[in-house]
């Protein structure tokens, strides 16, 4: 299944759950759906805006476990991307309903009424701003989020800065990281006292191939044999454990 690009800022998440959450309070608020509009101004701006804080708060606890599977995984899918919008849905609509319930909303409707009268019909509605926000985050942000990037050591002054689509690979050297990059076109390498797997914390970009070494999969050229590939100028040994990640790559 393709790939898909995905934003891993919590910044850029916080303004996609704002986007969502005001939507849906100034909707219910000003176009007063269903029986919101037996209730005057006032009491709607008291009671709705409730819904969407609840909406906010659930997006914001499902970009984290977004966020670790990205990390664990290294890629992002459709699959992926419709699991976060059915869960996020799933859970909206109870914390919708325990709500409505409450002695401050004091709904008259069961369950399945709120669900099919209330929720669906807004919910479509609301899906598509998801939708839109999530692909907008997602496909016209990816650069702007991760276009330079900073790698450091443990000694203060070891810093790196650079783009990300000048950064090769990353290779452990003992207690240190050699760090391959392009500068002005020509090959370059950094020593810095890190490990392997910090860098890859730092940047989930980077794809494992080999214990030993992480790559940039834009920088990925061929296969070497059956055991290592080529990058820009660089020969990379891939591990059996790391080649079907390799393969699906390819």
């Amino acid at each position: 299944m393709q790939r898909l690009p995905l934003n891993t800022s919590y910044k850029h998440h916080t303004i996609v759950a704002l986007v969502i959450s005001i939507w849906l309070v100034l909707f219910l608020i000003i176009i007063g759906p269903f029986d919101i509009s037996d209730l005057n101004f006032t009491s709607r701006l008291e009671i709705l805006p409730v819904y969407g804080l609840l909406s906010f708060i659930v997006y914001m606890v499902l970009v984290p476990i977004q966020n670790l599977i990205y990390k664990r995984l290294h890629f992002w899918n459709l699959i992926f991307e419709s699991l976060f919008i059915i869960v996020f849905n799933f859970i909206q609509i109870f914390t919708s309903y325990f709500y409505y319930k409450s002695k401050l909303v004091n709904g008259e409707y069961d369950f399945q009424s709120f669900l099919l009268k209330i929720y669906l019909p807004v919910g479509i509605i609301l899906l598509t701003v998801i939708i839109f926000s999530r692909w907008f985050l997602n496909k016209k942000m990816r650069y702007t989020t991760k276009n330079s990037i900073t790698i450091k050591g443990e000694n203060k002054l070891d810093i790196l800065k650079i783009q990300l689509k000048d950064l090769i690979c990353v290779s452990s050297a003992d207690n240190y990281v050699e760090i391959y990059y392009t500068e002005k076109g020509s090959l370059q390498k950094k020593l810095l006292r890190n490990t392997l797997k910090a860098v890859q914390n730092d940047i989930p970009e980077l794809l494992k191939v080999h214990r030993s070494h992480l790559i940039n999969p834009i920088h990925f050229k061929e296969w070497n044999g059956s055991e290592s590939i080529k990058l820009n100028c660089i020969d990379i040994p891939v591990s059996k454990k790391y080649k079907s990640v390799v393969m699906e790559l390819v």
